[in-house]
């Protein structure tokens, strides 16, 4: 062959491979600005919507409803200093006082509005999506994490707690965050960050709420789960526990105290075998839900057997377990104590739907492992009826028309009259929007109510000596809930000693009466 022609053929074949190397190098390219685009719509922007979904749409609903119940006693004693905060819990306050604390910083910076003061805890239950999303996304997959935010997004009972200014939000905050720690630090215990993280998480949140410490039980059983075969290696699964229970010293005595009383009784009365089940409703919204989950993981079992035959499964990971114990063990421990010392409320036992929701996520995802359409169908599926079924802001859940209410009795106040309310402990909420230059007033408070001619009676008795004391007065009084025991009715006395003028009844408990002297 002529050496021309095999200048040229070297010359083609040369231009070829400079051409493939080139088409390949693009290729790659395209594939690693693809990968890098997909793991920051993963890492970064789905998170910040999932955050800002969970944020924005409550934060349209902060104002609608009234402070009331626990919310003024919350607000009231935060304004005190720090040292008084601090003093409430040690002198039998039945939490803990790291919300309050929190909040009386929050007040001195932007006040006692019902805007500020539920803002933060709106902070709070939107970082909790955050937390719950990495959770499911590390340990599991990214649409394990979806599922386990929009089941807390859509829940209506995390959506009351997240817009109320109450430690509860921020509880569920930090159950979140201890979670997430906990799964990083049995996956590697030298990971000290890990270890910080839980640590701290752990002393937050028991600092929060006392039944904190049922999570922390939680961690207990479930480190039994990581036991290694060198006693070293199981020493540093002790860690958490022990910061944790260092971190709790100084409040030791105050829960031994708490306990004291609550043996001898609480508020609430032991719950019934139907309250088990209708609390599982309500972290799911609604019994249809339990039913349509049910259902999605009846048919996955069906789906996994046939996985099993075919040898395709993926194998059992431990953190499934864990998440069962997470929330089960709690909301069983916390029922059946109840029988004898009741504490079984929803609101109390609220935190145990952070390991319900991303162990139904978790249950889904491993059941339809090898059905890539059946997984996020099941998991559709659920999130719309879970959708669905969410109230926003139901008047059956804690609500009170309480600045209807005192609008209500100042048209009928005059120079010559006096209001009586009860319970003893509802006066904040009225003062709250009666007057808050009262209400700010913590130091003069109880003084200052007496001099507006405000009275708040612990029963009849006490209401007897109020009238004696304020003869020919017209008297406008304030009732917040039921009297049961039909020997302390203030109404009916009233009724029987004074001329009604007007009343008025406003959802759910609150009767305002005025009366005038016969």
């Amino acid at each position: 062959m002529p050496a021309g022609s095999i200048f040229k053929i070297q010359t083609r074949c040369q231009q070829h491979t400079y051409s493939f190397r080139t088409s390949h190098q693009l290729y790659t390219r395209m594939n690693l600005t693809n990968s890098t685009k997909s793991k920051a719509f993963i890492d970064y922007y789905l998170p910040i919507f999932l955050i800002s979904l969970s944020f924005f749409w409550k934060l349209i609903y902060i104002q609608q409803n009234d402070i009331c119940m626990d919310e003024p006693f919350t607000i009231f004693n935060a304004q005190k200093s720090l040292i008084d905060v601090i003093k409430i819990s040690l002198q039998g306050e039945p939490n803990p006082p790291l919300y309050m604390i929190l909040l009386h910083f929050w007040i001195k910076l932007f006040g006692i509005g019902p805007f500020a003061v539920r803002f933060l805890s709106l902070i709070f239950n939107a970082f909790t999506v955050l937390f719950l999303y990495n959770t499911g996304k590390r340990f599991f997959n990214v649409w394990t994490g979806i599922t386990a935010s929009l089941l807390f997004v859509f829940s209506t009972l995390h959506f009351y707690h997240a817009i109320e200014s109450r430690t509860y939000s921020l509880l569920s905050l930090e159950t979140a965050a201890s979670l997430y720690f906990f799964l990083r630090f049995t996956k590697n215990t030298n990971d000290r960050t890990a270890l910080t993280g839980l640590i701290i998480s752990n002393i937050l949140m028991i600092y929060s709420h006392y039944f904190g410490w049922f999570v922390v039980f939680s961690q207990g059983i479930t480190s039994l789960i990581y036991l290694k075969k060198t006693f070293k290696a199981n020493l540093k699964i002790i860690y958490p526990f022990l910061g944790t229970i260092i971190g709790f010293l100084p409040m030791v005595p105050v829960i031994i105290r708490q306990f004291g009383k609550s043996s001898k009784g609480t508020w609430l009365n032991p719950p019934k075998s139907i309250d088990f089940i209708n609390t599982l409703y309500l972290f799911l919204n609604h019994k249809v839900v339990i039913w349509i989950i049910i259902t999605i993981i009846s048919t996955g079992v069906i789906f996994f057997v046939g996985t099993l035959i075919r040898r395709k499964y993926t194998p059992f990971k431990k953190e499934i377990v864990v998440l069962l114990i997470w929330w089960l063990a709690p909301f069983c421990i916390m029922y059946f104590v109840s029988t004898k010392i009741p504490m079984f409320n929803v609101r109390y036992v609220l935190f145990n739907t952070i390991g319900l929701y991303i162990f139904i996520a978790v249950l889904i995802n491993y059941l339809f492992q090898n059905h890539r359409i059946l997984h996020p169908i099941g998991s559709f599926i659920i999130l719309f009826s879970m959708c669905y079924y969410m109230k926003i802001l139901p008047k059956e859940y804690s609500y009170r028309e309480v600045s209807k209410a005192v609008e209500f009795a100042k048209k009928y106040e005059t120079n010559n009259s006096i209001y009586i309310i009860w319970p003893v402990w509802t006066d904040f909420q009225f003062n709250y929007y009666y007057n808050q230059e009262i209400f700010k007033d913590y130091q003069n408070y109880y003084k200052t109510n007496l001099k507006h001619g405000i009275y708040r009676v612990w029963g009849l008795p006490n209401t007897k000596t109020v009238v004696r004391n304020n003869p020919d007065k017209r008297i406008i009084y304030i009732q917040d809930g039921v009297i049961k025991d039909p020997n302390e009715n203030i109404e009916t006395y009233l009724d029987s000693t004074y001329s009604i003028v007007q009343q008025s009844f406003f959802p759910q408990t609150i009767k305002v009466m005025v009366y005038d002297p016969i």
